[in-house]
């Protein structure tokens, strides 16, 4: 009989990790990257040209199934990849960030926590992304994209450098990872 309760149970456990990977499990921890104790959304110059940055010079990015603050689009294994951008208290910007932020609640690890918007679009950071000042994220799954100054709440995608807005493919149910 023991036999038979270890193995359910290591069915079990098998189980719970292949629904974190598909986004069906509770949210994982963010990374350093994107939690920060005073939260400044700043901007930085990159290939893409002017993108915001949170106070470490992480690019932040939004994702396209979570316009107009929508949350739990992301979630999950989304989360590991994408953590969210979290605020202690009210986010502030510097001269260069002129949209509106704002604040949604999320939950991470079972944790109620405030993830930071701009203009509508709550911000993530990318786990591929090693340094400041990096844009890796950008286009991923043609639904993640780096948040810039005139990103709006009818954002459709990142305005590249030569300043055209491309059209992204949504893949419906995709997680961005």
């Amino acid at each position: 009989m023991r036999r038979i309760v270890l193995s359910v149970a290591g069915a079990a456990a098998l189980a719970a990790c292949g629904a974190a990977g598909s986004g069906n499990s509770s949210a994982p921890a963010t990374s350093s990257a994107a939690t920060t104790s005073t939260t400044t959304i700043s901007t930085a110059s990159t290939s893409l040209g002017t993108v915001l940055t949170n106070s470490k010079g992480f690019t932040l990015y939004y994702f396209l199934p979570e316009k107009n603050s929508t949350i739990g689009a992301c979630i999950g294994g989304c989360l590991t990849v994408w953590p969210p951008l979290v605020a202690s208290g009210t986010p502030s910007a510097a001269s260069g960030a002129t949209g509106t932020l704002a604040t949604v609640s999320i939950m991470v690890n079972g944790a109620a926590e405030t993830e930071v918007t701009y203009n509508g679009w709550p911000l993530h950071v990318f786990s591929s992304d090693t340094g400041p000042d990096q844009t890796n994220g950008n286009g991923v799954e043609g639904q993640w994209f780096a948040a810039m100054p005139g990103t709006t709440a009818n954002s459709t995608g990142a305005t590249t450098s030569s300043g055209s807005t491309p059209t992204p493919s949504v893949t419906p149910g995709g997680y961005g990872y």
